[in-house]
């Protein structure tokens, strides 16, 4: 399943670990609720039984996506059960660890097709910190997800106690990244620690989807999404990209 993204301006994700966050997250205006554990990685996944209770208080109202951890960890993963979640539309792994794995690519195809039999779209995943997180380049991971027919890419961190996507990724070669995406008719999704002040570093061009966790919680990224904070943050993107 792909959901267009038909607004110029990019949409605003909101990544929560909770039922109870979804009410902040939608308050505040998100556009999109994605479901993600921060204590258990970058991509850590919720339990079957959270994920049910997000689907039901999002009611429709709202696309949703989830984090189901590292392509590496795949074969046995328990996230494995978000699967059988309907209102899940598209699900999301990583690749870290995979530039050590020869046959990564082939790993890929057979989670994507997991995930297609699933009635579920993959979202691939490229590291903008790829030396740390051992993960493949951003170039290698659009070639995967366009040999695969994939429809997202979403560029974000692996470590997230070694700065943002910034950090890592230049304006310029971020440009580049997301122009690649758009010729392999790939959706693009923004993440990696961003804040509302270093928003304007982002391109302007190219940029589907933003996602934020840790810049709309009351503290660190693992702490409580706060309604004031996503609407603070909606209005900066708004600011950023002005219709």
């Amino acid at each position: 399943m792909s959901i267009k993204i038909a607004s110029p301006r990019p949409r605003l994700l909101v990544s929560v670990r909770s039922a109870d966050e979804v009410v902040a997250a939608l308050e505040g205006g998100a556009d999109w609720i994605d479901l993600k554990e921060p204590l258990a990685g970058p991509l850590g996944a919720v339990d079957a039984k959270v994920a049910r209770q997000v689907v039901d208080r999002v009611a429709g109202h709202r696309p949703i996506s989830a984090a189901l951890g590292e392509l590496i960890d795949w074969p046995d993963s328990p996230s494995r059960s978000l699967l059988d979640i309907e209102g899940i539309p598209i699900v999301k792994l990583g690749l870290a660890g995979c530039r050590d794995q020869d046959d990564w690519q082939s790993l890929w195809q057979a989670a994507s097709e997991t995930v297609c039999d699933a009635g579920k779209t993959l979202v691939a995943v490229a590291y903008a910190d790829s030396r740390q997180a051992r993960s493949p380049t951003p170039q290698e991971v659009i070639a995967c997800a366009q040999a695969t027919q994939g429809r997202y890419l979403l560029i974000d961190t692996f470590e997230k106690q070694a700065g943002s996507v910034f950090e890592h990724l230049p304006s310029g070669e971020l440009q580049e990244i997301l122009d690649l995406a758009k010729s392999a008719s790939l959706q693009s999704v923004v993440a990696g620690s961003l804040t509302q002040s270093r928003l304007a570093e982002l391109p302007s061009e190219g940029i589907d989807l933003v996602a934020v966790r840790g810049a709309v919680c009351d503290g660190e990224r693992t702490e409580t999404i706060d309604q004031e904070r996503v609407a603070n943050f909606r209005k900066a993107v708004a600011k950023r990209w002005p219709k």
